[in-house]
């Protein structure tokens, strides 16, 4: 349940698969936002993080070091990819199973 809408576990499971791949590089820039994943992604990052704050509400990123909004790692910012990739695994729980109904309660759908 969303904002009082009932959806289906695949139209949640569909929804979680494009925000990993946009994450993973299916975005106007081609870039992973995952630090050392795929062919292009970000050189620039404000510390050693594995993954970055991502692009503007643009689809834009300013790949510098001294530019944090775009290159500094936060919960905030990240935390969309570990729900999403549960929400994917086939092995979350030791029953293989996953309640997607609470998992992404609070996403709004189209």
């Amino acid at each position: 349940m969303s904002g009082g809408k009932f959806y289906r576990s695949e139209a949640l499971e569909d929804f979680a698969r494009t925000q990993v791949d946009y994450i993973l590089g299916k975005n106007p820039e081609k870039m992973s936002y995952v630090v050392g994943f795929g062919e292009r992604y970000p050189e620039e990052v404000h510390h050693m993080g594995a993954m970055v704050g991502g692009p503007d509400k643009l689809d834009g990123f300013n790949d510098l070091r001294s530019n944090y909004n775009y290159t500094e790692p936060t919960l905030a910012g990240n935390s969309g990819l570990v729900p999403a990739l549960v929400a994917l695994s086939q092995n979350a729980t030791p029953n293989g199973m996953i309640d997607h109904n609470t998992i992404f309660y609070s996403v709004q759908l189209p």
